[in-house]
């Protein structure tokens, strides 16, 4: 979109380069764009009307990374198109707050390098493990109920990331209680074991931000903007991230809507949009108002639903000519059933198929991608619709680990777990793999099991050397490989799903294992199997780890919180329910059990009510951009599920919702062409590493999300990268650093969490004698120092990147520049550098820099050697031509085999692999 086709609100905003800016976008405004624009702006050089910005002057947050990767690509693009060649473009921060301040926290105070962030499940599952000592089981309700493990662990963990969250408005209110008293303890435990969670992530960078003056001075002479998308789900302490760079100094432009506010039950404060103007100086406001995206139907269903809220920012969305309303395109439908209902989408969902819609002055045949099914729960409403879609034969995807564990086949790998924990005998675990009908022999599966037994008989003998057989995720691994089990092979051309949930099912090994690897073999096992059936299930948020790359032509089943940023040509929102959505208030112990509401200012908003449920509405309705289906059935046997939502019934006023179910046989057609399902792709250097020995390798273990068994010596090699950063980083601030140093230096980074106690011993030995005489070699080249540990990313074209770091830049006595691989030869350890990487590595310094490097060199740790060769230019191109054949490669799912002896014997999952098991 060039300058000239902008609105005059649009425009307004991206030549605004000085003062704050609230900038208030509508659905559909088109902000992405102009938030491109804007940064172009901002680089633009002052003489022609720009800021005259560096890249690293701007910071711009997003609420997930996959917004960061579309706000990423397309800044890329408009200032390739505006600006030429743009010099630096790495240096800036375009990603989540998290991500910012965790990166905050590694750069600047050398301890967190270490560190490691626990997930939401790995935070319940590490606060479960150490009850007492984190405090659980020492604090009380308000009325004196003792916390119980499993029981309480989620109510805890909340009221730790409130305390450290939210604003205190009476804190004499908590003087006296029990988790207030507990905090210290939880934080301990956490420093101990080198952890972060969420909120200490933010809590931390907050910290630093207000009480480290080197870090402040720091950012005051770097970042002079800061750009938040989403302004309007960000909580008390995220505010107090983006008030503090302000603070510092930079124009602060917020982009958002309040009428999305969505996540105030994490703590979203929708008064942050709504007073920014009044808590900032120097603010313009500016309204996007155009609907860019939906019909003139969806548009004012959407706006008049949306007025029924009282206090809210001026502004009325407004349609463009996106796409034509036609009569039926919008219907409210009630039905006697849940099941009617599926039944209805399924068969609407076929009718739709090649129906004909506007895309970018074009137009395409709708296909089963461009189809959302968008619930208030899909735990709790979404198996009528996966019936439907399975009698009807219409393929479909359901995000994250939602009904992972109603899959036939993680079933069959729950029943392994079962017989290994002593609970189930082998006739079971058999009969399930059975059931789940994988194409698996008979033979090899007896086989399989007969092997599991031997290994539940000798896992009572094992010892501490046998730690790494009865690792969990070998176990699941290896059982697989026994079966036989081939992707190609299973019936029904059912093998991708199959393989991609077995992989989030080796994920939640990953997260189980990661706390529990030091227990004994038996313990483990059993503590395994009742984490699977008792706490599993709902242990996962709705719609956790959403692999952005996998993205078949498939009906999507997700819920309305997990939409928020998408669109698609048809939308369903069924299950519009009286006290289903909006949902009533939830009974039972919550939080607020624990810790008193009237500390805390605006508290209330973590229960939410009928405004925020509205908000929730209205994001659904304007995630479709011509078809829009809202229907409801009641719910046989429940008493609080009979009548229609007042959602539904209020919809039902405007002239564009229909109340017939509609005829679609005289639309116009095309063939079904699905849009292009990954537009976006970052890939990481270890990515491409897996992608070039073998592109199958690569789909099983970062599109199906296999992990690989944890090793004992995990850790170590990243330990010594960490204490050799912290030597460079203080050389390039002109400090000494004496050998002697050592000891302290692997004390302060070593992180081996799967070693036991003799293995730590060996591995802080050899950490000290590579560090030590690492110093003792090169003290004398720190002064050649350029860089150390620097991000870098190579954007290709096409929306293809690249990040990574660069371990070292070192500039020779000639002047000439050697960009540094530290490698250790430890398997374990950092992965062997390839010849392609290190161009990557060239690719990127020329890239940040403008200049090009010399030579690349990988330092061998263990033997204090180097191997330096030069960069070869011819190289360098045929490294962009197979990055961007890679990402093609993985938007067609063309992921083929590629075996070899070399690969295929260093390759975890080799034996789920035909071609490898053939050689």
């Amino acid at each position: 979109m060039n300058r000239s086709g902008f609105t005059a609100a649009q425009l307004a905003a991206i030549n605004h380069v000085a003062g704050n800016l609230q900038l208030i976008a509508c659905a559909g405004s088109g902000k992405t764009e102009v938030v491109a624009q804007l940064v172009v702006s901002l680089l633009r050089p002052l003489a022609d009307g720009g800021a005259g910005c560096r890249p690293e002057n701007i910071v711009a947050f997003t609420f997930t990374e996959k917004a960061a990767a579309e706000l990423k690509e397309r800044i890329h693009a408009r200032c390739h198109e505006h600006l030429g060649d743009v010099t630096g473009l790495a240096e800036m921060y375009v990603g989540t707050i998290h991500g910012y301040c965790l990166e905050l926290l590694k750069s600047e105070v050398p301890v967190f390098m270490k560190y490691e962030v626990l997930n939401e499940v790995q935070q319940s599952l590490f606060v479960d493990r150490h009850s007492k000592v984190s405090g659980l089981t020492q604090c009380t309700t308000l009325t004196g109920q003792p916390l119980k493990r499993y029981t309480d662990t989620r109510h805890f963990i909340a009221a730790m990331g409130i305390l450290r969250e939210d604003v205190t408005v009476a804190p004499e209110q908590l003087v006296g209680n029990s988790v207030v008293a507990q905090l210290p303890a939880y934080e301990g435990l956490l420093r101990q074991r080198a952890y972060l969670d969420y909120s200490g992530i933010l809590k931390g960078a907050v910290d630093e931000l207000e009480g480290n003056p080197g870090l402040r001075e720091r950012l005051a002479a770097r970042v002079r903007h800061v750009i938040v998308d989403e302004y309007q789900d960000v909580n008390p302490v995220q505010e107090a991230v983006v008030a503090a760079l302000n603070r510092l100094g930079a124009d602060v432009c917020v982009v958002g809507d309040d009428d999305q506010t969505v996540y105030q039950w994490r703590g979203s404060d929708v008064r942050n949009i709504l007073t920014f103007g009044e808590r900032y100086s120097r603010v313009d406001q500016v309204r996007l108002e155009e609907n860019f995206r939906s019909s003139e139907g969806v548009v004012a269903v959407a706006r008049d639903f949306i007025r029924q809220i009282v206090r809210r920012l001026p502004k009325e969305m407004k349609p463009t000519e996106a796409q034509v309303y036609e009569a039926g395109d919008i219907t409210a439908l009630p039905f006697d059933t849940p099941q009617d209902e599926a039944r209805h989408i399924a068969r609407t969902c076929q009718a739709l198929r090649g129906v004909a819609v506007r895309e970018d002055r074009n137009e395409r045949g709708v296909s089963w991608s461009d189809m959302a099914i968008l619930l208030r729960s899909v735990r709790r409403d979404g198996d009528p619709f996966i019936a439907a879609l399975d009698e009807a034969q219409v393929p479909y995807v359901i995000t994250g680990m939602d009904n992972l564990f109603q899959t036939a086949e993680a079933e069959a790998a729950r029943q392994l777990f079962y017989f290994l924990a002593g609970d189930v005998d082998a006739a079971t675990v058999r009969a399930a793999w059975q059931d789940a009908d994988l194409g698996i022999l008979p033979a090899a599966l007896d086989r399989a099991v007969g092997l599991a037994a031997q290994a539940r008989v000798d896992m009572p003998r094992a010892d501490i050397g046998q730690f790494k057989v009865y690792n969990l995720q070998r176990q699941f691994i290896a059982f697989i490989e026994n079966t036989g089990l081939r992707e190609e092979q299973v019936p029904g051309a059912r093998g991708e799903v199959v393989f991609y949930n077995l992989g989030k099912f080796s994920q939640a090994i990953s997260d189980f294992e990661s706390i529990h690897f030091h227990s004994k073999p038996v313990e483990k096992y059993v503590s395994f199997a009742g984490f699977l059936r008792y706490h599993a299930e709902s242990a996962y948020p709705e719609g956790w780890q959403e692999n952005t790359f996998v993205s078949p032509d498939a009906v999507r089943i997700m819920t309305v919180h997990q939409a928020k940023g998408l669109q698609w040509p048809v939308v369903f929102v069924p299950q519009l329910v009286r006290n289903r959505f909006p949902s009533r208030a939830a009974g039972g112990r919550t939080a607020w059990h624990l810790i008193p509401e009237a500390a805390f200012d605006n508290a209330a908003r973590y229960r939410g009510g009928l405004d925020d449920e509205r908000r929730l509405f209205y994001v659904a309705v304007t995630r479709a951009q011509k078809f829009l289906h809202l229907s409801w059935a009641p719910h046989a046997g429940n008493k609080t599920a009979q009548a229609p939502s007042e959602f539904f019934t209020e919809v039902l006023a405007s002239k564009y919702v229909k109340r017939r179910p509609p005829d679609y046989t005289a639309r116009k057609r095309l063939d079904p062409r699905p849009k292009s399902s990954v537009a976006n792709v970052t890939l990481s250097f270890s990515d491409l590493k897996y992608f070039f020995e073998c592109p199958y390798q690569f789909k099983l273990r970062i599109l199906y999300g296999f992990n690989a068994p944890l090793d004992e010596a995990l850790g170590f090699g990243k330990s010594l990268h960490d204490a050799l950063a912290e030597v460079h980083a203080r050389a390039l601030h002109g400090e000494d650093v004496d050998p002697g140093e050592a000891a302290t230096l692997v004390m302060r980074h070593l992180r081996a969490p799967y070693a036991y106690p003799a293995l730590r011993v060996k591995l802080e030995q050899a950490a000290r004698r590579v560090i030590e005489a690492y110093i003792r070699k090169n003290a004398a080249e720190f002064k050649n120092l350029e860089f150390s540990e620097k991000a870098i990313e190579i954007a290709l074209g096409d929306g293809v990147s690249v990040a990574g770091r660069i371990d070292l830049v070192r500039r020779i006595d000639s002047g000439e520049v050697t960009i540094v691989d530290l490698k250790s030869n430890d398997r374990a350890q950092a992965e062997a550098v390839t010849e392609t990487q290190l161009h990557i590595y060239a690719l990127g310094y020329q890239e940040l820099t403008g200049r090009p490097a010399d030579y690349v060199e990988i330092y061998e740790l263990d033997e204090q050697k180097q191997k330096r060769r030069s960069v070869d230019d011819d190289f360098i191109g045929d490294v962009k031509r197979d990055v961007r054949a890679a990402a093609q490669a993985l938007r067609q799912n063309d992921l083929p085999p590629r075996p070899s002896a070399k690969t295929c014997a260093q390759c975890d999952y080799c034996n789920l692999c035909s071609a490898s098991a053939a050689k």
